[in-house]
C-alpha cells in the first residue's frame, strides 16, 4: 500500500472501502480488478487486495522477516 518511504494511508482496503475512506483513484483500482474479472465486486476486490498484502508484502521480503 505504501513505498517504504511514504507514510501507509490505511491498514486495510476492505476497511477503508466500508470508512469511505478511498480516493477516486483507490476506488478506481478495486474497480480495474472488478473489469479484469478477479473480483465480482468492490468488497471482493478489497478482500483480495488486503490478501495479497498480507502474502506480498515487498517491505517484509526486502528486510527478510
Amino acid at each position: 500500500m505504501a513505498r517504504i518511504d511514504e507514510k501507509e494511508e490505511f491498514s486495510s482496503w476492505l476497511l477503508a472501502l466500508h470508512a469511505g475512506a478511498l480516493t477516486e483513484t483507490q476506488l478506481g483500482t478495486l474497480q480495474q480488478l472488478v473489469d479484469d474479472g478477479k473480483a465480482e465486486n468492490l468488497e471482493e476486490a478489497a478482500r483480495y487486495l488486503d490478501w495479497q498484502d498480507s502474502v506480498i508484502d515487498p517491505t517484509e521480503h526486502f528486510y527478510g522477516h
